[in-house]
């Protein structure tokens, strides 16, 4: 289980009386995730029932709230399909419960895609670029915690777990990128960072939701463009669709071209993003037992062309 906060129902009961929106009438861990803990949260209301997710940080830092209160909010503004915070009776957007930045959020409808299919894609690419286009002038930001330091600290880690010849072409990755992010002048902005098929939701064709934004921060634009597609344009083996790839591309650049050198650097992003989420994988659980299979991006990433 996912859930690495837990307390007593009375706790929680006390928790939900700063915002007066109903009563208790149940409460259940969500069991997917590795750095959050998160609950489905029923409140009850004269007749009715209305359902919320309650995310408690692990990771995150109080100095991190303002970032990402004004990123929610500045996108549920934009009309983007997102978790719309519950403001506390003193109008607060998050709060603090088990001594973490905690939110509670309206929980919203539809389930994750199983089947993957070009109109998936285009849509992701689109929804994409408005969330890209709607924070270019947000007014705070959050430094990458996925940047080449971290790489290079989580690699001394956990190398001893990577295979050697995965380790030859990973060095020549990460030197490159230490060039890119000292000499780069590829556009820049705030980042989703973790866009995978289980943090959108649809109701039938119609994108309904995106969820788990704790990943976001100021990064490359093109390398939360490599990210989505590592994930949503694979295969079952861990190679890229191409026609999946162009669907994403061509959603996105509906509502933001493309300059020519993130084309260009493009393939270069989605090794960088192939190895970001290896290594977080790697830190997760234990050494014996991860809480997500590290093997499926190391296998994305033998699959990409290699750094040269």
């Amino acid at each position: 289980m996912a859930a690495f906060t837990t307390f007593e129902k009375a706790s929680l009961e006390r928790y939900l009386m700063i915002y007066d929106i109903g009563e208790l009438h149940s409460f259940e861990a969500i069991s997917t995730g590795i750095e959050n803990s998160n609950y489905f949260v029923t409140l009850a209301n004269a007749d009715d029932l209305t359902e919320f997710v309650l995310t408690i940080t692990e990771a995150l830092s109080f100095e991190d709230v303002p970032f990402f209160n004004d990123l929610m909010s500045r996108l549920h503004k934009q009309g983007l399909p997102v978790p719309h915070a519950q403001r506390t009776l003193d109008g607060m957007s998050s709060a603090i419960f088990c001594g973490k930045p905690t939110w509670l959020f309206n929980k919203l409808r539809g389930s994750h895609p199983e089947i993957i299919n070009q109109h998936h894609c285009s849509i992701m690419g689109e929804s994409l670029a408005i969330l890209h286009n709607s924070a270019l002038d947000a007014k705070y930001h959050r430094v990458n915690p996925y940047g080449n330091q971290w790489m290079q600290t989580t690699l001394n880690q956990v190398n001893h777990r990577i295979e050697s010849a995965d380790l030859s072409n990973i060095n020549t990755l990460t030197n490159q990128y230490v060039e890119l992010e000292k000499n780069s002048q590829l556009p820049r902005g705030i980042i989703h960072g973790d866009l995978f098929t289980d943090n959108a939701l649809f109701e039938g064709d119609k994108l309904s939701g995106i969820i788990d934004f704790y990943h976001a921060c100021d990064d490359f634009l093109i390398q939360d463009i490599a990210i989505t597609i590592n994930d949503w344009c694979k295969t079952s083996s861990g190679e890229i669709d191409e026609t999946l790839k162009s669907c994403l591309l061509e959603g996105y650049q509906s509502q933001r071209k493309l300059s020519p050198e993130e084309n260009i650097h493009l393939p270069i992003f989605q090794q960088i993003g192939a190895l970001r989420f290896s290594l977080t994988r790697l830190l997760s659980g234990s050494e014996e037992a991860p809480l997500k299979d590290p093997d499926e991006f190391l296998n994305i990433l033998r699959k990409l062309p290699h750094a040269n």
